[in-house]
């Protein structure tokens, strides 16, 4: 282990294309200020090691653990829903943001659609599934729904569901991204907790999207879940 002592302002560089720098010391707490190309993933370490666990974890997943794209797991019956919330989730990559969709059912019908409009919009708070809220615009009950998402749905959007008693959500995948569901493995179970049904399809076509997205654009994905 290098052991440097460095005062406030001074930086340490870190190869040629890091470099670290001393922002503030508090008591005993440093706090520290990285400049990085966007290719270059900067986590706490013990976030590092959370996102490293749920890696090895997804590596584990049997073939017989997926189902073929837009089809439950354990059934041969297409999911038309689950389908129309990938294509959206296409629609967000096209348009240069994130490949998120989402569509709001209701009876056997759409009543919403909409993707991660983060980028598109510059807001913060446009992911897909408040996206699918607004474009299916107010409605007396939400009793009678079901919310699909390409990827298991944050803090942001999970609170969305249990606000508007929502019943019932259904996933592309979790293996990505926990999301409500326990973030990196630690939080309880948010939504099950207050009353909806979760099910997670772990499909492999939405896997393989976020994988791809994730390994492409580290920084702008860290920017989405708010991980510095």
């Amino acid at each position: 282990m290098l052991v440097l002592t460095r005062s406030r302002t001074q930086s340490v560089m870190i190869g040629s294309d890091v470099e670290m720098k001393v922002v503030d010391v508090r008591g005993d707490k440093v706090r520290l200020g990285f400049i990085a190309p966007p290719s270059v993933a900067i986590h706490r370490k013990e976030v590092y090691d959370e996102i490293v666990l749920e890696n090895q974890l997804a590596s584990q997943l049997r073939p017989a653990d997926l189902a073929p794209a837009g089809q439950s797991k354990g059934t041969t019956e297409m999911d038309p829903f689950l389908r129309a919330a990938i294509e959206e989730a296409k629609k967000g990559l096209s348009e240069g943001g994130l490949p998120i969709g989402s569509v709001l059912v209701r009876n056997g019908q759409i009543i919403g659609r909409g993707h991660n409009r983060r980028v598109q919009h510059g807001d913060p708070m446009a992911h897909a599934e408040i996206d699918c809220l607004t474009n299916a615009g107010r409605q007396k009950t939400y009793a009678d729904t079901v919310l699909y998402s390409t990827l298991m749905p944050c803090y942001l959007c999970t609170g969305a569901a249990v606000q508007f008693g929502v019943p019932k959500v259904i996933v592309g995948e979790s293996v990505t991204f926990p999301g409500g569901e326990g973030k990196w493995g630690k939080s309880p179970d948010f939504m099950r907790a207050n009353g909806i049904e979760v099910v997670d399809q772990h499909d492999p076509e939405c896997i393989e999207m976020m994988t791809k997205f994730i390994r492409d654009n580290p920084a702008l994905w860290n920017e989405d879940i708010g991980v510095e």
